[in-house]
Parts: C-alpha cells; structure tokens; sequence
C-alpha cells in the first residue's frame, strides 16, 4: 500500500530487557513495535519512518509496519539464490539443474559474512557446501523429508550471516565477488569454462535482483575484467590411435570381476565399441536399444537409430528419483532421431553382444547387476581405469591418452577426419552443428594447405615478380590497374 496513516506512541523503557527501549507505532488500524538498546537509537529509527511516510509513492509493508524498499534492501544473498534455484528448475535439465546449484554454492561460499562474531558459530565448509547444493538448491527437498541436525543448522546460520544483495549494486563488492569465484576451494585459479558459467549465473541472478526490485540495474556488463582465453578445441594428446584404441578395447574385452559382476569387462566391450566405431556419446550408448539397431548379415554396413540418452546424474536432480535422466538428444529436442551408419566390423560384434548378453525387458543393449538396471556412470569409468592399466605401458599409463570412455569419441571424430569425410557428414554423424565440429577438431582438418602452399609458392617465384607486383617502382602510384597505361583505380 502507498496511502498511510502514520503515528507513534512515547518511547518508553521496560526495565529487565536486554533491549529496554521501546518503539510503538501504528499504520492505519495495525499496531507494530520494536526495541532498541538506547533511546537514541530508536529515535533514529522512529526519524527514518517519519522520512520515509513523507516519501511521495512509498510502498510499505503491513506485515513490518516498514517501507516495503527497506526489506528488499535487507534481503540477502542466499534467501534471493534459493529462490532463483526454484525458478529455475522446472524445465530444466538434470544436469542443469546440478550445475547450477554447483555454482550457487561458490557464489553464496563467497557471499558470507566473515566478521569474528559470524565465524565463532561458523559451520565447517564441507557442512555448508552440502547444505547449500543437497538441501537449499534442491527445491522441494526440506519440506519433504527430515533434515538432519547438522543441515538444519548450517541452512540457519546461512540465513542469519549471507549478506544483503544490494551490496553488489557496489562495484567494489561486486569486483571482490568476481574475483572470489574463478577461484577454486584449493585456492588455484578455476578452469575458463568453470569461471565462464559461474559468471553466467551471477549474471542471471542479478537480472532476477532487478526484476525484484532488490537493486535497480543488473551492475555485471559494466564490470570489465579481464579476458581468458576458452579453448573447446580437443588436444590431439588426449585421443588414442587405432593402435592404442584396439589395445584398450581388447583389455577391455578380458577383464573378469568377482560375483555377479564378473562379465562387466566382457559385457560393457561393444558400448566402448560403439564409442570409437560410430562415435556415440556414452549416455547415448547407453540408452540404446535392440529396436534401434539394424545389424546385418553378411558383412555389410548396419546402422542404429539415436533416439535419447540417460546421462547419470544423481537421483537429487531428476524429476522422478532415478539418478539416470532419460532425455532427448543432447541440444536436441525429444524428437530427434539421429541414424548413424556402423562398418560391418561393429555389426558383427552387436551381434555377438547380443547373443551373449540378452537386452534387456525394455530392449536395452547394456545393464548392471541381476536386476538389469541402467549402468552407473561409476561402474564403466572404473572399467575403463582397470582396462588402461592392463592395456597401456607405464609411460601411456601416465600420460592423458584416452584417460576418460568419452575420448573413444574423439578418437572416432578424428579417424573420420582423417579419412577426408566430408565436414557436414562428421558433423551429422557425431550429433554437432558444423560450427561446434570446427570449434572442436578445426586444428586436425588439413584440406587444402598443399594447394595454398603451391600458390604462395608460385607467388614467390622469380617469373612472377613483374610490373604488376608492388615494387619499389610503382609504390607510388600503386600497382597498374584498369586500362593499360593509366594509374590509380579505373
């Protein structure tokens, strides 16, 4: 409301209270008080209200009896940021949704109060990260099941000690927060695209502030800091040759475990296959199914149909509890297909697959344990890590090569670039636009150096410095140009 009737009571004081002075005042019909150590102090108080009633368009809040400006500028920082993960989470992805709490959490690490009084009663940081991203950021999950004492009081304390968020509308504190998250918890400088989406976020947060009402413009364009360079290309020292990917897939193909998880080795062989033959993204290969694979016999080209994937995510991000997201193509919308041709020799080894390992009930070709669940993403990384140490010498063992299934990809990326498969095909192949495949592998794409280094050559040669070329005889005028015997442009 703008319109009030405002009027106060003599401050009194009511002996015994640690704050004995006492403000009454009333706003219409509605009573409201406060108290205050000193007299002085809620005079203060009372000359605040009695400016801020003669403000012309004052709103104010019949809940406080304050103008309604003077909460939005003592809201702080992790009330404000709980409400954007809530905003934000339905439509989005899983791992969106993980990601952004990640980042939430650093900037709200780098939001607190750091006065002695607020480290006295400080929760240790591990404690708060994990009240911020498990229980703050996971909208829904605090009403809905019993908050531990540990979360319970590190999620108070937060509320008590995060600072307002009008203190970014301050360059100074702005530039100190910035400063604050391209760093790591080590201290070290964070990864350029680690910092690129943090600011990202900060970026969308500030614009909800002023959409709020919290401060009156976003302050994060101004703020020129300076330049990183992002490089999304691939490093050639990551990606295995046919050689070292033979070796790895074979190893692979070997390994035994104990119990039930004894053919884990043998049964993930054709989705690392798949990797590296047709270039498919792990959770692609995982989500794949027996319907979607066309394998024929005798030793021609099959292919499969990409119609989804189930990145594993953790059960907090995903709508239904299940820590596999079942998704679209990634950047893709839930109804594009993607149909990738396979060579015959991964024809025959689905084949084989299957015959060994049945799919399973709903037609996936790859699951784990007695249950055939979907594969945790934990289970095929720690085949791949017994798998390069069977596979690799100790100096390859050591060195970047195919550290991660996912460089199978790249692996596959390049042989086709290397064989001089059209740009545009790779690109429809590997799920890319073609922007994204020359960001990404432009520095192993060689076509056409040999013929621009034949016409520098030809440049260069003694036949072609004539009087057409910029000489010493004609840099006045220029080279010759339109009709013949005339100077200058035509």
């Amino acid at each position: 409301m703008t319109a009030i009737d405002i009027q106060f009571w003599k401050i009194r004081k009511r002996e015994g209270r640690k704050k004995p002075w006492e403000l009454r005042w009333r706003i219409n019909a509605n009573p409201y008080s406060l108290s205050f150590l000193t007299k002085v102090l809620a005079q203060k108080f009372q000359s605040q209200l009695t400016r801020a009633a003669e403000t012309v368009g004052e709103e104010w809040d019949l809940r406080t009896g304050q103008p309604v400006s003077w909460t939005r500028q003592q809201r702080t920082w992790f009330d404000h940021s709980c409400d954007v993960a809530s905003a934000e989470w339905d439509g989005s992805a899983a791992n969106s949704r993980k990601r952004l709490a990640d980042s939430l959490a650093e900037i709200t690490m780098a939001m607190l109060d750091d006065s002695l009084r607020a480290r006295r009663t400080r929760p240790s940081d591990a404690v708060l990260r994990k009240a911020l991203k498990h229980w703050a950021y996971r909208p829904g999950r605090i009403a809905s099941e019993i908050v531990p004492d540990d979360i319970a009081a590190a999620l108070a304390w937060l509320g008590d000690h995060s600072r307002p968020v009008a203190e970014l509308a301050d360059d100074e504190h702005l530039r100190v927060l910035l400063a604050a998250i391209k760093k790591l918890r080590n201290g070290k400088q964070a990864a350029a695209t680690t910092a690129r989406t943090r600011r990202a976020i900060l970026y969308k947060c500030l614009d909800r502030a002023v959409t709020a009402k919290l401060i009156t413009i976003n302050p994060l364009p101004a703020i020129k800091t300076r330049r990183r360079f992002i490089d999304d290309a691939v490093s050639p020292v990551v990606v295995p040759t046919l050689e070292q990917a033979r070796r790895l897939l074979w190893a692979v193909r070997e390994l035994r475990g104990h119990g039930q998880h004894r053919d884990r080795g043998p049964h993930l062989f054709a989705l690392f296959c798949l990797m590296f033959y047709a270039g498919v993204r792990p959770s692609e290969g995982l989500h794949l199914k027996v319907q979607h694979c066309h394998l024929p016999m005798g030793g021609r080209w099959g292919s499969i149909t990409l119609d989804g994937a189930c990145p594993d995510v953790g059960e907090l991000w995903t709508d239904d509890g299940d820590r596999h997201d079942e998704r679209g193509l990634k950047h893709r919308s839930t109804k594009t297909v993607r149909v990738v041709p396979i060579p015959p020799d991964l024809v025959v080894l689905l084949r084989g697959h299957l015959l060994t390992f049945p799919p399973a009930p709903d037609g996936r070709l790859f699951y784990d344990g007695p249950d055939r669940d979907k594969v945790p993403s934990l289970v095929y990384r720690s085949v791949w890590k017994r798998a390069r140490k069977a596979a690799l010498s100790p100096a390859e063992f050591a060195s970047d090569v195919a550290r991660r299934p996912y460089d199978l990809r790249h692996a596959n990326a390049s042989m086709l670039i290397a064989a001089g498969v059209d740009t545009a095909e790779i690109a429809r192949r590997l799920g890319h636009s073609i922007r994204t495949l020359l960001g990404t592998y432009a520095h192993w794409i060689k076509g056409g150096e040999d013929a621009a280094n034949a016409l520098i050559e030809a440049a260069l040669s003694v036949e072609t410095i004539t009087s057409e070329a910029l000489t010493s005889e004609n840099a006045i005028h220029g080279p010759l140009t339109g009709q013949p015997g005339q100077h200058g442009a035509a």
